[in-house]
């Protein structure tokens, strides 16, 4: 029940991030070719979103067998074989997002320390002006005066993305391990393109038989 309620919430967040940025892009073109004219807090939060969406988005590829990789050899394997090398293969991408998950760590509690604002994304004033100054620096580091987006907000995407896509690996490996899964699902672009190839000679065939008749 709880992953079926994290996937839409997934899925969610995903449609969402894709749709804002469709819109902002949109805004932004507009803005310049016909008025001339810009935001620069469009463009920073443009890019701090497609940064959410594509950390965000790593574990739902894994999920969904969206990423591409290269199983040339590991498919010549017979089935234990198979299952030995995605066992190697997901503890080495478990130790890689532990080793991404400590620096995330390390990074976001520096930024969190000093501080560090962003350039051009401000909180809206009526929301600031409600808070206690000295709360407000303590428990986000905002500053009220100046009420500009905290980084370690922004970027805090790094553990949230790098702790989901451990958590992917990790039930990839228990599905491994329990035989509910042979290992990794990648995209097949080969596959794909000859589908869509087989799709296309299909429609021509059809398109020369009307024309027969």
């Amino acid at each position: 029940m709880f992953s079926r309620i994290f996937a839409y919430v997934e899925e969610g967040v995903l449609n969402l991030a894709i749709s804002l940025m469709t819109i902002l892009v949109f805004v932004e073109v507009i803005a310049r070719f016909f008025f001339n004219t810009g935001f620069l807090w469009i463009q920073e939060l443009t890019l701090t979103i497609a940064g959410w969406f594509v950390l965000f988005g790593m574990s739902y590829g894994v999920k969904v067998g969206a990423h591409i990789g290269v199983d040339a050899f590991v498919t010549k394997l017979p089935r234990k074989g198979r299952k030995v090398a995605a066992l190697i293969a997901a503890a080495i991408c478990i130790f890689y997002c532990l080793l991404f998950l400590k620096g995330s760590w390390d990074y976001l509690s520096q930024m969190y320390k000093i501080g560090v604002p962003m350039e051009d994304i401000h909180f809206p004033h009526f929301i600031v002006s409600q808070l206690d100054p000295d709360q407000a620096w303590e428990i986000l580091r905002l500053d009220v005066e100046d009420p500009a987006v905290p980084l370690w907000i922004s970027q805090s995407i790094l553990l949230i993305g790098f702790a989901l896509l451990t958590w992917r690996f990790i039930e990839l490996t228990i599905a491994i391990i329990t035989n509910k899964a042979v290992g990794f699902s990648f995209h097949d672009e080969a596959k794909e393109s000859m589908h869509l190839a087989d799709e296309v000679k299909g429609s021509d065939n059809d398109v020369q038989n009307k024309q027969d008749q």
